[in-house]
């Protein structure tokens, strides 16, 4: 069986990705502030779960960016280069 992911644009992963990640720091950062128990406790569950996602999310874009490039390097395989390519003028 193979997994199909939701056709989403990779700007919009990237930018949730930054928004997650944006939105977990301050929760890290609150608990080196305040080393009591919520705030370490809320940063080490919360906040560690909402950076791996965001995490997971450049991830998704940045390897289906690979594919991509992979796929376009496949198709001109079988071509010969033209001038622009080759440096000429």
């Amino acid at each position: 069986m193979k997994w199909k992911l939701p056709s989403l644009e990779s700007e919009r992963l990237i930018r949730w990705a930054c928004v997650l990640g944006l939105v977990a720091l301050p929760m890290m950062v609150w608990s080196v502030i305040t080393p009591t128990v919520w705030p370490v406790l809320v940063a080490l569950s919360v906040g560690q779960a909402i950076g791996t996602l965001s995490f997971v999310l450049y991830l998704v874009v940045v390897i289906r960016d690979l594919g991509i490039v992979a796929r376009l390097r496949g198709q001109n395989a079988g071509r010969e280069p033209d001038a622009a390519e080759q440096g000429e003028s």
